[in-house]
């Protein structure tokens, strides 16, 4: 992204709809498998600028990588101390270092070349036991001028999700498409982009706080059903996954 979508991003990220709704969601999924200050140390992969790794600190202490200087300058602006410019396909840590690895719409990036060797990379520093959770953005369906505002490559189905993050290792828990409730909506958006482009850039920006507060009530309603169950289709797919605990289960399935 440029700056001016840095910019912007940094600005909504703790308020703007999108960004509270899918916090909401993340909570639903951690709180299910990990008790707070027991996860020890988190990654946040593509850190972006930065909001996130406040939101995951009650469950461990975290830190995030960002391929963008841009980015970076931004989250710095958070008093966040551990920060680094690293590429996802490297990552400049130990194995086993983490407890909790977060990707967040990442691998969709154009920046990123090789998918699977993101998800190595996740696997290698995770310790033992440790999660993975991975959400991005799904259905080529919806692609439009949006994605490429954002450097996008692909988007992704359920199915070709799970077989990556299993591919590299990892035990499936939870898995399902999200953003379901407001899909119509954003198919219809994302029609209307496709065919007046200039419709597109406009698709985040500071809403009223009434349709901001609906739009993120939708997501938090979604956050309560995945707690019980999935969706068939969504906006945004996620994988909440286990690297195995011993090597004799990661041999033996």
């Amino acid at each position: 992204m440029e700056r001016p979508e840095y910019q912007k991003l940094y600005e909504l990220e703790d308020s703007y709809w999108w960004f509270v709704g899918r916090r909401q969601l993340v909570k639903a999924l951690i709180e299910q498998w990990m008790l707070p200050g027991l996860v020890g140390s988190i990654l946040d992969v593509g850190c972006g600028t930065g909001g996130n790794l406040t939101f995951l600190e009650p469950w461990g202490v975290a830190a995030g990588i960002d391929i963008s200087p841009l980015a970076l300058d931004f989250a710095r602006r958070r008093s966040i101390p551990r920060l680094a410019q690293a590429s996802a396909m490297a990552l400049p840590y130990a194995n086993s270092s983490f407890g909790l690895v977060t990707v967040f719409d990442l691998l969709y990036h154009r920046w990123v070349t090789n998918d699977n060797r993101v998800l190595q990379e996740c696997h290698r520093v995770l310790r033992p036991g440790g999660w993975l959770l991975v959400m991005d953005s799904a259905l080529p369906a919806l692609w439009s001028r949006h994605d490429e505002i954002f450097y996008a490559r692909q988007r992704y189905t359920l199915e070709e999700m799970c077989q990556m993050v299993s591919g590299a290792g990892f035990r499936l828990y939870k898995f399902s498409y999200a953003n379901t409730l407001l899909l119509p909506m954003t198919a219809a958006v994302r029609w209307l982009a496709r065919r007046l482009p200039a419709a597109s850039s406009a698709e985040m920006h500071p809403l009223p706080s009434w349709l901001n507060q609906l739009l993120a009530g939708a997501l938090s309603l979604e956050a309560w059903w995945l707690r019980r169950g999935a969706f068939p289709a969504g906006s945004s797919v996620f994988c909440l996954a286990q690297k195995p605990p011993t090597e004799y289960a990661d041999r033996n399935g």
